[in-house]
Order: structure tokens, then C-alpha cells, then sequence
């Protein structure tokens, strides 16, 4: 399997009202279907606006993330300006394991 970044940047200078619009549909889409996801981060301005999403897969393809993120209700409803999808390969990793706040 391999590692892809998906790096999502919202419209400037941040689209913190349709995040907020949908956030319950987005965590409820993220705790279904987890399997593939390896890390995910909130990108954050100065005032703690989330303005991006950070995540990193391990998939088949980067076709798979794509299909992955068509049902993804922040990226369907359009909170992302520009968006990426690189693969990746690790070279270090000190960050200590996480699960999904409650």
C-alpha cells in the first residue's frame, strides 16, 4: 500500500460557516469509514480558524482517495479552494498514536 497527503486549503480566508454548516455529517463520514486514514489535522490561521484539513491514506491508488473523498461531505460541499492528493513516503514519525476525540 502506499502513503498519499491529501491536503485540502479552504476559500480565503477560511470557510469556518459551511464547516460549521456540516461538521456533524463530516465526523459522522470520518468515524464510518476511518480504515484508510493513517493521520488527520485541522490547518489553522492565527485567530484558530480551521482554513485547510491535513490527512495522510495508505491506499491502493490515488484513485481510491479521490472516490474515498466524493462522499466526503466538506470536500462534496465545496469548503475547499484547492486541492491535493501526493504521494508520499515516510521517513520519520515521533508523533505519538491518537484516536478521534470525543
Amino acid at each position: 500500500m502506499t502513503l498519499y497527503a491529501v491536503i485540502g486549503y479552504d476559500h480565503p480566508p477560511h470557510s469556518m460557516a459551511l464547516r460549521d454548516s456540516i461538521r456533524v455529517e463530516h465526523r459522522n463520514y470520518y468515524y464510518q469509514n476511518d480504515a484508510a486514514i493513517r493521520f488527520a489535522s485541522a490547518l489553522c490561521d492565527d485567530e484558530g480558524n480551521q482554513k485547510g484539513s491535513l490527512m495522510i491514506f495508505e491506499a491502493e491508488s490515488a484513485e481510491h482517495v479521490r472516490a474515498w473523498f466524493a462522499e466526503e461531505p466538506f470536500y462534496s460541499s465545496g469548503v475547499y479552494k484547492d486541492f491535493h492528493i501526493i504521494e508520499c513516503r515516510q521517513v520519520l514519525n515521533r508523533l505519538e498514536q491518537s484516536e478521534w476525540p470525543t
